[in-house]
């Protein structure tokens, strides 16, 4: 028996696109048929009516049919809403089809058969308006990437029971009577995209664009560039000409073997029927692996480039040998490319080219390019080979050597996008998260620097007797106006005033120190650091001593025995100072012992854009393992806690530790491989912003260089928890356990990998999940120098086993002045878990989210 989640996981789908998916596969599948048999039918019926000169002016008209339409749709897309232009689409399509069948079991002429052969083109034409522009609004830019080539299986499934289906039909049935099943086909069609259209018509609503907005300047980072839509543009057109390049030399070799029309029908069926059943191979199980792996620019390469190869293959064959059965099967097989690679992979990954347009301007570029660039696709080579093929000494071969050199032009053209695409990614990016982006540039990470206070013209003499006066105010004056005073000798007496009892008059000195910047107050000044009440006071004095105090600072950060947050705020104000000397402090300390102290060194070495040396590579690779090795560690303890709530206290703790590393991996990044990118998706890969998401992963997936895809790409992928453990399982496996072994997993984490407000919520949860005895590893954590942990293992400890509580208490209080006895007495006095100070952080940030 299958689960739900093992399907899902193997179809590579989310939780709720199971419906939304399912609906777009059906209309693939229909409207497959639809075209599977109408192709088949109709080509057959026009090689066995007209000759190879006529084939070229069919490709002319079909293209000047599906241009003429384009201009309609423009119009339309004008005038009308998203909506209703794809009714007026599917009811032409329906109706017109209708109407040349009628004709042609009437009038029994061949010129009916010659007008279904280019209608051929008017499905394709409609279908890539209706269909591709609707899944490309229904799902966001991550889900696009992921499902685009999967929601097309139903139209390979069809073409597979279609096409090998056909030498069957035509056993019982003529080849016109094909024609009529794919009516009914389209039929069905029209009637589930209805169906469609009201179920999200939220999503796919959007008024017509007024003449007056459309004459407006628009913001450049809200468009698509003109170079892209004119890359876009050439792609569609090369992909259409080389279709019905390689068409027509494949459909002139294919009536010269099988000159009979059933025959020739029921070759095209089984062609065509295994063409799709390796395109349906190719997406189960090659696309989302090939994606992953090289983005989408593998996905508009492949295709020229596989042409190339076989074409210049054929050619060489051709000019040695003739147009034999080896050519044709060269043919036969670029065909196939045509047919498998360019519906499993090339358009699927065409088609996410647009994602990162506005779904205004989308909807239009899409438009014109199927309109305009597709429908000169097929007037340009019916053109160009009506010419060639008026000329008897011209052959297939010499075709063939055409053929490569336009070949080239486009895989050139397919290289070339890739920088554009990456350009739109990030005014996409810049567009969906504008006041995000801004953040991205403020390195501000202290606080701003004090501002300068205005001097006093009162004399030195003055300033010393305030400095004794009995009155604050007065000492707090006298402060300041030493501080500005100019005189040498000033510090002498701010040096008394910095430990006056005052508060006002200390903060005042401290500022008054830093404006003298005075050596011989540096000393006093750190020592202000240690101290809560004036740390902020003493840190915006030391910014505005400036660089100068580098030195000093850096041997007090070396020799006084600090804490690992005392450390890095230190690390901070150097970062914020900058210059020369502030970077040589931070890369002597790429490996300092104490994980936030190199979190915020390599904070600074990204802020002042310093690129890994040779020699520092390997460590800032090593750190960068350690970090994602963290992240996988996450992943996992997030799936094994899968029973919580989305928004349980441990669930948000987990959330906000992953939150606090990311950062830190893309200062790696940055400071690795020098890349300015990471600064613009560190700040914005954790929002809850689907569509700015699936945006960053893909440019995430194009900044990232090969060392380093593999372990970091899956942890930021829009795939599930258990998929990125999967995939993460070669350089950092992980265990499954149960939820309490987990916890227990969390709070015997080493103290320098995670938070204590994590390790704290951790022990929280042991009054839910305590199957085993919890003493041990609670009175373990009594002893924790963060006040959360100690805190909170006490009160576990007093509600699950009151008998330890009190023997511990009882000995804590035979310790006079000692920190864990005071806190044990606190503790005792609590009556509910709402009084840890864990549980009120947790009230507070609520409230502050709430407010914002």
């Amino acid at each position: 028996m299958f689960r739900r989640d093992a399907v899902y996981r193997f179809l590579n789908l989310q939780s709720g696109e199971g419906k939304t998916v399912l609906l777009f596969v059906v209309y693939s599948l229909l409207m497959g048929g639809a075209v599977a048999l109408f192709f088949a039918s109709t080509t057959s019926l026009f090689l066995v009516n007209f000759d190879r000169n006529q084939l070229p002016m069919a490709f002319i008209a079909s293209g000047s049919l599906v241009y003429a339409l384009g201009l309609g749709v423009r119009y339309l897309r004008r005038k009308a809403s998203f909506l209703r232009v794809n009714g007026y689409l599917l009811a032409f399509m329906l109706l017109s089809v209708a109407g040349l069948l009628l004709a042609s079991s009437t009038l029994h002429n061949k010129w009916v058969y010659f007008v279904l052969y280019l209608w051929n083109r008017v499905f394709v034409f409609i279908h890539g308006i209706t269909f591709w522009a609707t899944a490309g609004r229904v799902f966001n830019f991550g889900q696009s990437k992921r499902l685009l080539s999967f929601i097309t299986t139903g139209d390979v499934i069809a073409s597979i029971l279609s096409y090998l289906s056909v030498p069957l039909l035509l056993t019982f049935v003529s080849t016109d009577d094909l024609l009529v099943l794919a009516l009914v086909l389209l039929v069905l069609c029209a009637l589930l995209m209805t169906y469609i259209y009201k179920r999200f018509q939220p999503k796919l609503t959007t008024a017509p664009s007024s003449p007056v907005a459309a004459t407006q300047p628009v913001e450049t980072s809200a468009m698509a560039s003109r170079s892209y839509e004119s890359m876009l543009a050439i792609i569609a057109l090369l992909t259409v000409f080389g279709l019905i390049y390689v068409e027509f030399m494949f459909t002139v070799l294919s009536k010269e073997i099988f000159p009979n029309k059933e025959l020739l029908a029921g070759f095209l069926g089984t062609f065509f029927g295994i063409c799709a059943v390796i395109e349906l191979i190719i997406k189960s199980f090659l696309y989302n692996r090939l994606i992953s792996a090289y983005s989408i620019r593998a996905g508009i390469v492949l295709l020229p480039i596989a042409l190339l190869i076989s074409y210049t293959v054929g050619a060489v064959y051709g000019t040695l040998y003739g147009t034999t059965s080896l050519f044709f099967a060269l043919i036969a097989l670029s065909r196939f490319f045509l047919s498998s690679i360019r519906r499993s992979i090339s358009e699927p990954a065409f088609q996410v080219l647009f994602q990162p347009i506005p779904s205004a301007e989308r909807t239009l570029i899409q438009s014109r390019i199927e309109g305009g660039p597709k429908a000169l696709g097929s007037i340009l080579p019916g053109v160009l080979l009506l010419i060639l093929t008026s000329f008897s000494a011209i052959t297939l071969v010499h075709l063939s050597y055409l053929f490569l050199a336009i070949l080239v032009f486009w895989a050139v053209v397919s290289f070339r996008i890739q920088a554009e695409y990456r350009a739109t990614l990030n005014a996409a990016v810049i567009r969906s998260a504008t006041l995000a982006y801004k953040n991205t540039i403020d390195h501000t990470t202290i606080r701003p620097k004090a501002e300068r206070s205005l001097s006093s013209a009162q004399a030195f003499s003055s300033m010393v007797r305030l400095a004794e006066s009995d009155n604050p105010d007065d000492r707090a004056l006298a402060a300041t106006e030493l501080g500005y005073s100019g005189r040498y000798y000033a510090y002498t007496h701010l040096q008394t005033l910095l430990y006056d009892e005052n508060p006002a008059v200390r903060k005042a000195a401290l500022l008054a120190s830093g404006a003298l910047r005075k050596p011989e107050l540096w000393p006093r000044l750190f020592e202000h650091l240690l101290n809560e009440t004036y740390r902020d006071t003493a840190t915006s004095a030391i910014l505005s001593v400036g660089d100068a105090v580098i030195p000093a600072l850096a041997r007090f950060f070396s020799q006084a025995n600090l804490s690992g947050k005392q450390q890095a705020h230190i690390v901070g104000m150097i970062n914020e100072m900058g210059g020369d000397a502030a970077l040589r402090f931070l890369r002597a300390r790429i490996n300092h012992p104490v994980q936030i102290v190199r979190d915020k060194v390599f904070e600074g070495l990204n802020h002042l854009n310093h690129r890994a040396t040779v020699l520092e590579r390997p460590h800032v690779l090593l750190q960068l393992d350690e970090q994602v090795g963290l992240l996988v560690w996450l992943t996992a303890a997030r799936l094994d806690l899968d029973a919580y709530p989305r928004n349980a206290p441990i669930i948000n703790a987990l959330r906000n530790e992953k939150n606090r590393i990311v950062p830190t991996v893309f200062n790696l990044l940055a400071t690795l491989y020098g890349d300015n990118r990471f600064d613009l998706i560190s700040q914005l890969i954790t929002q809850k912003n689907d569509e700015i998401k699936g945006y960053l992963i893909e440019l995430l997936s194009t900044a990232l260089p090969e060392e380093v895809k593999g372990s970091v790409l899956p942890l930021f992928s829009d795939i599930s928890f258990a998929e990125r453990l999967r995939r993460s399982a070669v350089n950092h496996p992980q265990q499954q356990l149960m939820v309490e072994a987990r916890l227990h997993d969390i709070i015997n984490k080493d103290f320098n990998k995670i938070t204590p407000e994590l390790k704290a919520v951790a022990i929280r949860e042991l009054l839910v999940w305590h199957e085993t005895d919890p003493t041990a590893i609670l009175v373990a954590n009594v002893s924790s120098s963060a006040e959360q942990i100690a805190e909170t293992a006490f009160f576990v400890l007093k509600e699950l086993n009151p008998t330890r509580f009190g023997e511990l208490y009882r000995l804590l209080q035979l310790q006079p002045g000692s920190e864990r006895g005071r806190l044990a007495s606190r503790v005792a006095g609590f009556r509910s878990e709402a009084e840890l100070l864990v549980s009120r952080n947790e009230t507070v940030a609520v409230e502050e989210v709430s407010v914002t």
